[in-house]
C-alpha cells in the first residue's frame, strides 16, 4: 500500500511539473471571432498559454501610441487572432467586450514555443488625407478613435481591410498606426520622376487662385500655355515654360508640407509654387491626377484636375 501511495504521489507530481512547463490550457469562446473582410491582411485565431497579460501598442515599439489611455493589455484567456510578425512584434486582434475590439501589437514571446507566424505583408505607399478624419483601433465593431488627422495631413499606407485602410503617421510627434476609411485618403506622388510624366498635359481650374489662370497646358518638351480671365472679362493666352525640382518640406514655405517645387517663367516673371500630385483613382488602367499648388503666402492655393 505504501508503494501504491509514493507511485500515486509520484505521479502527481510529474503532472504537476508538466502543467507547469507547458502553461495552462484554457478553452475560449470563439462565437464572436470577426471575419477578417478582404483585403491584404489576414489572421487566424492562436491558442496562447492561459493567465497571461501582455501591454498592447498601435505599432512595433514601445513608443508608439497606447490604446486605453496608454494602459492596453490583452489576456490570453480570450480569443487573439495574429495577423503575423514583424521584428519582435505580433499583430494582433482581441476583444475587450462584446461591443469592442483592438489590434495592436505586442512582443512576439508571447507566442506558445511549439507556434509559428508568417511575416507581415505591409506594402508601404505615400499618402494625403483628404480631410479630418479620426484613426481607430478597432475598424470592424467599434471604431473606437485611436488618434485624430487633420486635412492634407501626410501617412503611409501598410495595407487594406475591406473598406478601411491599415495606415502609419504621426500625432503630436508620437508614432501609431491604425485604420481610416480608404475613402479619405489620397495617394501622393514622390519621384521626380512620374512627377514630370504626371503633370504633362492639360489641367482646368477646381478650386483656389494661386495661378491666374483657368487652363492651363504642361508640355513634356517643358513649356507651358494658359488661359487668364481679366478683370474686364476678357480672356488672354500666355505662354512660357515650366520646371520641377524636389522641395524640402523643412524650409516651410508652402502650407501643404509639397513634396515638390514648380518654377513657373512666362515674360519677364518667374513665379515658385509648392506642388503636390494626389493619385485619384484608375480608370481603364489609367491613373488619374490632381495638382495641389500653393504659393509662398501660406493662405492662397489651387487645385487643377485632368
Amino acid at each position: 500500500m505504501k508503494k501504491l501511495v509514493s507511485l500515486i504521489l509520484i505521479l502527481m507530481l510529474l503532472c504537476e511539473t508538466a502543467l507547469a512547463d507547458t502553461g495552462t490550457v484554457i478553452t475560449m469562446d470563439t462565437s464572436n471571432v470577426p471575419v477578417i473582410p478582404e483585403g491584404t491582411l489576414s489572421a487566424e485565431v492562436i491558442s496562447f498559454t492561459g493567465n497571461q497579460t501582455y501591454a498592447v501598442y498601435s505599432a512595433p515599439t514601445k513608443k508608439s501610441i497606447r490604446g486605453a489611455k496608454g494602459k492596453a493589455r490583452v489576456s490570453t484567456n480570450g480569443w487573439i487572432q495574429v495577423f503575423g510578425a514583424e521584428d519582435d512584434w505580433i499583430l494582433v486582434q482581441y476583444d475587450i467586450s462584446d461591443k469592442q475590439n483592438r489590434i495592436g501589437y505586442i512582443y512576439i514571446n508571447a507566442l506558445p514555443k511549439d507556434v509559428t507566424v508568417p511575416d507581415l505583408n505591409l506594402k508601404r505607399a505615400a499618402a494625403v488625407v483628404n480631410y479630418d478624419v479620426e484613426v481607430t483601433d478597432d475598424p470592424l465593431v467599434s471604431k473606437t478613435p485611436l488618434a485624430k488627422l487633420t486635412e492634407n495631413t501626410k501617412v503611409t499606407c501598410l495595407g487594406t481591410m475591406g473598406a478601411w485602410t491599415y495606415i502609419e503617421g504621426t500625432e503630436k510627434d508620437a508614432l501609431f498606426r491604425g485604420f481610416v476609411p480608404t475613402e479619405c485618403l489620397s495617394g501622393t506622388v514622390t519621384t521626380l520622376r512620374e512627377a514630370e510624366k504626371a503633370i504633362a498635359g492639360s489641367w482646368k481650374l477646381y478650386a483656389g487662385t494661386s495661378i491666374d489662370a483657368s487652363r492651363i497646358v504642361f508640355y513634356e518638351d517643358g513649356s507651358v500655355t494658359g488661359r487668364s480671365t481679366l478683370e474686364s472679362g476678357r480672356e488672354v493666352e500666355w505662354n512660357g515654360s515650366w520646371q520641377l525640382d524636389y522641395y524640402d518640406s523643412n524650409r516651410s514655405r508652402y502650407w501643404n508640407d509639397s513634396e515638390f517645387e514648380l518654377t513657373l517663367s512666362r515674360g519677364t516673371s518667374v513665379e515658385l509654387y509648392g506642388l503636390r500630385i494626389c493619385r485619384q483613382s484608375s480608370e481603364n488602367g489609367k491613373i488619374k491626377y490632381a495638382l495641389v499648388l500653393s504659393d509662398g503666402t501660406k493662405t492662397s492655393g489651387m487645385v487643377l484636375t485632368e
